[in-house]
């Protein structure tokens, strides 16, 4: 009777803790299935596709030039013996820039016209007395040719005295003087490097495949270190008709306008060539893209939902880009977090959407355009 009561005992006790075993088996099952069902927001930023104007443009470098700059020379031989300009000046055309010693070249020009009112005394002479046949044409005739010689010897001495004077060509600054006062100067010797920088050009090479690109008149924007926040608008002035076989390039040369002259030969310039702008296009920030197997895709927010939509790329500029698919103005772009999404993910936004064209139109705003004219 012992027995039966606790073989009884014994079941009971292992029906007790089964059920609990149990109990406790399906609770924790039904909170994995609530968990599984538990989906986490993904926090991302959101910019507006937006419609404006956006450009293909060439992007480069160059060193700026003067269009016209050339070194000063004399023709004449003799001591330096003022000079009237320092590197830096300013020069007018026609200004005198130094002087050399011109005694020797007026004791010349005297001796010349004496010589030339000799002759011309004499050929008066003749010229009566040949009227008169007392003297012979070859008489006369070789006098006239003594006449032109003094002629052009006064000629050649009068125009080394003018020499003697350093005049600038065109007006300009004076980039290098050679020489001191009391140097003495040999014929052709270089006395100073003028530059006129109002009028400036760039030199670029392009490949050969955006030949056909490339318009004369077109437009360029450059950009330089030393002014900051400013772009100046150049134009395209001449097109080589060349393509160097060995770069496989041809020479593009840009002119640049700067009479304010805030700019000077030898800046360097990053340049954006532009060779067509579209007009109304839908743009977004180039960041937004997600690229794979070249195919483009970017997350539009719907109803707190990623929707992925497949997109084609047009220009770039900058860090904007043109697109086109099935995308409406005003659509909210995932512009940071993208790349942790999946098709109809959950999203969290966590800014109030700016658009990509208003960031633009903020740095525009702080930056000067120098048009060219």
């Amino acid at each position: 009777m012992l027995t039966i009561n606790t073989k009884k005992a014994l079941l009971i006790s292992i029906f007790t803790c089964s059920s609990v075993f149990l109990a406790g088996c399906s609770e924790s099952t039904a909170e994995i299935a609530e968990e599984k069902k538990t989906e986490f927001a993904i926090p991302v930023t959101v910019a507006s596709i937006e419609r404006s104007s956006i450009s293909s443009n060439f992007h480069t470098t160059a060193t700026l030039e003067s269009r016209t700059e050339a070194d000063i020379i004399t023709r004449v031989t003799g001591i330096v013996e003022q000079l009237s300009v320092e590197e830096g000046d300013y020069v007018e055309k026609g200004q005198v820039l130094a002087k050399i010693d011109p005694r020797r070249y007026q004791l010349t020009l005297d001796k010349a016209n004496a010589e030339l009112a000799g002759i011309d005394q004499e050929l008066k002479r003749l010229s009566l007395m040949a009227k008169k046949q007392l003297v012979s044409a070859q008489a006369s005739d070789k006098l006239k040719y003594q006449y032109q010689a003094a002629v052009a010897a006064r000629n050649l001495a009068a125009l080394d005295l003018e020499d003697s004077q350093i005049i600038a060509p065109f007006a300009g600054f004076i980039s290098k003087r050679y020489v001191k006062p009391g140097h003495f100067t040999q014929g052709y010797q270089n006395l100073f490097h003028i530059v006129d920088s109002a009028n400036l050009q760039a030199v670029v090479y392009l490949p050969e495949h955006q030949l056909s690109n490339v318009k004369l008149d077109q437009f360029a924007n450059l950009s330089f270190s030393a002014r900051k926040n400013q772009l100046y608008q150049a134009n395209v002035r001449s097109i080589s008709p060349v393509i160097d076989s060995k770069s496989g390039t041809f020479k593009v040369i840009l002119s640049i306008d700067n009479n304010k002259q805030e700019l000077k030969p030898g800046m360097f310039a990053q340049i954006a060539l532009t060779f067509a702008t579209h007009d109304n296009a839908f743009t977004i920030a180039s960041d937004a893209i997600i690229t794979l197997d070249d195919t483009s895709k970017i997350f539009i927010v719907k109803d707190k939902k990623a929707i992925e939509i497949k997109i084609d790329r047009g220009f770039i500029e900058e860090q904007l880009t043109e697109i086109s698919g099935d995308i409406n103005e005003g659509d909210l772009v995932v512009i940071n977090g993208q790349h942790n999404l999946k098709a109809d993910a959950l999203v969290e936004v966590l800014n109030s959407a700016p658009s990509p064209e208003s960031d633009r139109s903020t740095d525009e705003a702080k930056t000067t355009i120098v048009k060219a004219h």
